[in-house]
C-alpha cells in the first residue's frame, strides 16, 4: 500500500472513532466523590457530550492525527495504537479542559487496546522485541510521569495516560520515545506559563493531558 492511501485509511477510521466519541462520553458514569476545593465546578460528563456539532468537532482532529500517523510511521504494522490514540486524543482533550479529568473508564480500556494493538502487530511482523521495546516504554514513561506526580503538579490521570503512550511510543525506539516525552513536556510548560501569565500566586489547574498526547504525535515528526 501506497503511503497516501495508508494515510487516507487511518485519517477515515480515526474521524469515524472521534465521530462517535461523545455517544460514549454520554454514557460514561460519573467520577465518585468531590472536586477538589482549587478545581473548577464539575460538569457531568453527559452535559459536555451535549455541546453543538461536537461530533465534527471530534472527527476533524481526530482525522488529521490519523492521516499523520499513517503518513510518517515506518511500520504500518504498528498503526493500530496511533489510530486509537489520534480518535481519542480530541474527546480526553475536551474533557481535561473542561473538567480536568481523564476519565478513568476511557483510560484503561485504551491500554489494553494498546497492548492488543501493539501485540497483533509484533504478531504481523514476525518480531517479538517490539514487544520487549513496548515494555520498556511503558515502565519507562509511566515511572518519569509516576515519580513527576509525586513532585509536581501530574494528576494520577496523566500519570495513567503516560503509560498509554509508553506502549506507543516503545517500539518506534529510544529517540522518538525520548522525544515524545520532551515535546509534552515543552508544549505543557508553554501553555502553563500562558495561563498562569498575570495570575502569580494563585493556584490554576492545569490540563496536561492533551499536551502530552500531542507531544506523542509530534515526535512522529522526526
Amino acid at each position: 500500500m501506497t503511503t497516501a492511501l495508508i494515510a487516507a485509511m487511518a485519517a477515515l477510521v480515526a474521524g469515524l472513532l472521534g465521530a462517535f466519541s461523545p455517544k460514549l462520553l454520554a454514557h460514561l458514569p460519573e467520577p465518585a466523590g468531590e472536586p477538589e476545593p482549587d478545581m473548577p465546578p464539575k460538569i457531568a460528563y453527559a452535559e459536555l457530550a451535549k455541546a453543538p456539532g461536537l461530533w465534527w468537532k471530534m472527527a476533524v482532529p481526530a482525522a488529521a492525527l490519523g492521516a499523520v500517523a499513517g503518513a510518517l510511521l515506518e511500520h504500518w504494522e504498528l498503526l493500530g495504537v496511533w489510530i486509537l490514540l489520534a480518535a481519542a486524543t480530541p474527546v480526553l482533550a475536551w474533557v481535561d479542559w473542561k473538567v480536568h479529568l481523564l476519565p478513568f473508564l476511557i483510560v484503561a480500556p485504551l491500554y489494553l487496546l494498546s497492548w492488543l494493538f501493539t501485540g497483533v502487530g509484533a504478531l504481523v511482523l514476525r518480531d517479538p522485541s517490539v514487544l520487549l521495546h513496548a515494555l520498556w516504554g511503558n515502565l519507562a514513561i509511566f515511572g518519569f510521569y509516576f515519580l513527576a506526580g509525586l513532585v509536581g503538579p501530574m494528576g494520577y490521570g496523566d500519570v495513567r495516560l503516560s503509560a498509554v503512550l509508553g506502549v506507543a511510543l516503545g517500539p518506534l525506539g529510544f529517540i522518538t520515545a525520548f522525544y515524545g516525552v520532551f515535546f509534552g513536556l515543552i508544549i505543557g510548560a508553554v501553555a502553563g506559563v500562558v495561563l498562569v501569565r498575570g495570575q502569580l500566586g494563585k493556584k490554576i489547574p492545569i490540563a496536561f493531558g492533551p499536551y502530552l498526547l500531542l507531544g506523542a504525535f509530534a515526535a512522529l515528526l522526526l
